[in-house]
């Protein structure tokens, strides 16, 4: 049988909508979703496009020069901009910063794009280092490989780094190549990426990462519509879509919504750092819920798959790579491992309502086995996107930590 018209999807969205909204009771709520799934699932039939392309393609050659400057994620807001294929599709890539300087690759987090490290990253040029950016695939100007083909699992996301780091005319290989720096899913990104490669890795600066929130923080909401199978894909994500679209800035606070909860207070990049072009951060959310079409299956992907919970044992694993490995070079110098200093800096919001600060400390601290190898900072009054709004904090923190790594070699 054909797939169901526009007009009957619309009439099984709005009465699930309906619901969210009215707050119905979670298991009344479930079972009118188990049926409505077994319904549809039986009436509706389509597959992705394989490779489902960026506002690069669809929306950028449309546009005069100042339409793209007003968007507000411009085309040109980074420095060093390049766009590059890879079986994901293309891949939208920014490096800048002096060439022999300390090198830093740079991941963004569940729903903001690159911008959303670009304070940070000029401030880090600003202080020598060589930056690499990258638009993780379905958000900002990268495509979206189909997510029934490719669900985005860390091992999706460390393949995507590679297609990054080979991209470069510089080398981003060999050993201590770089400082791998991660913002909320891009924390859980980078700890499973040192992992398995931690001799490339010379730090980990992980920015109120995911990877070890604790499942009661998940409201009921989210558990159904991101990790049940009741509900067919096109359902969820006419649902997430319509969530998004409908709310000038939705509810914050669960780890579900953390979409918005990486969103500033303020439209500006942060601080007083350059940040290029102007852009808006908040409305490039909507931008990309519009605008791109892969930007929500890539998150709903994202939020089944990648590295957000129960990742304990990752943590343990790159623990004990880093070590394994400084161990490996103690013994060709006279330096003790323990007089190296911690490899790993974490921070996080004093507020943050996604990640909480003192649980992600006691976790860390216990996995990493305390403060030996692990440097913890919280930010006072900040919040989830503290990146973002107290981005000089956390360039000058980075770089008295890399100072103290540097004296204790």
């Amino acid at each position: 049988m054909g797939a169901k018209s526009s007009e009957e999807q619309d009439t099984i969205l709005q009465l699930v909508m309906n619901g969210l909204s009215n707050n119905l009771k979670p298991l009344s709520l479930l079972g009118a979703g188990f049926a409505l799934g077994i319904l549809v699932k039986t009436l509706f039939r389509g597959e992705d496009d394989p490779i489902i392309p960026s506002p690069r393609e669809t929306q950028l050659p449309y546009l005069s020069p100042s339409e793209k400057a007003k968007l507000p994620y411009p085309p040109d807001a980074l420095p060093g901009a390049r766009d590059i294929p890879s079986p994901y599709g293309s891949l939208r890539v920014y490096e800048w910063g002096p060439e022999h300087g300390r090198r830093v690759l740079m991941v963004h987090g569940i729903s903001t794009p690159s911008i959303a490290l670009a304070a940070i990253a000029h401030g880090l040029v600003r202080g020598g280092c060589r930056v690499l950016l990258f638009d993780l695939p379905g958000r900002g100007y990268s495509s979206t490989p189909s997510p029934t083909v490719h669900s985005q699992t860390s091992e999706f996301f460390i393949a995507t780094i590679f297609f990054v780091l080979a991209s470069s005319s510089l080398s981003w290989t060999g050993p201590n190549s770089f400082s791998i720096l991660g913002y909320s899913l891009g924390g859980g990104i980078a700890v499973n990426f040192a992992s398995c490669f931690p001799n490339l890795i010379s730090s980990v600066i992980l920015l109120a990462p995911s990877g070890l929130i604790r499942l009661y923080h998940f409201g009921w909401q989210s558990k159904f519509l991101y990790s049940s199978s009741l509900l067919p894909d096109w359902a969820v994500e006419q649902l997430v879509n319509w969530k998004l679209s409908n709310n000038s800035r939705p509810d914050r606070g669960q780890s579900g919504t953390a979409f918005e909860d990486e969103l500033p207070l303020t439209e500006q990049c942060g601080d007083e750092l350059a940040c290029g072009p102007k852009f808006d951060i908040p409305m490039a959310l909507k931008w990309q819920v519009q605008r791109h079409k892969g930007f929500v299956k890539s998150n709903i992907s994202s939020l089944r798959h990648a590295p957000i919970s129960g990742q304990h044992d990752q943590w343990i694993r790159m623990t004990n790579a880093l070590s394994n490995r400084d161990t490996k070079d103690d013994q060709q110098t006279t330096t003790s491992h323990a007089s190296r200093g911690a490899t790993v800096l974490i921070m996080c919001g004093e507020n943050d309502p996604v990640i909480m600060a003192k649980e992600l400390e006691t976790d860390s601290k216990k996995l990493l086995g305390g403060t030996e190898n692990l440097l913890f900072v919280i930010t006072p009054g900040a919040g989830h996107d503290f990146p973002i709004t107290h981005s000089k904090e956390v360039v000058d923190t980075i770089t008295k930590f890399w100072e103290h790594q540097s004296h204790q070699v």
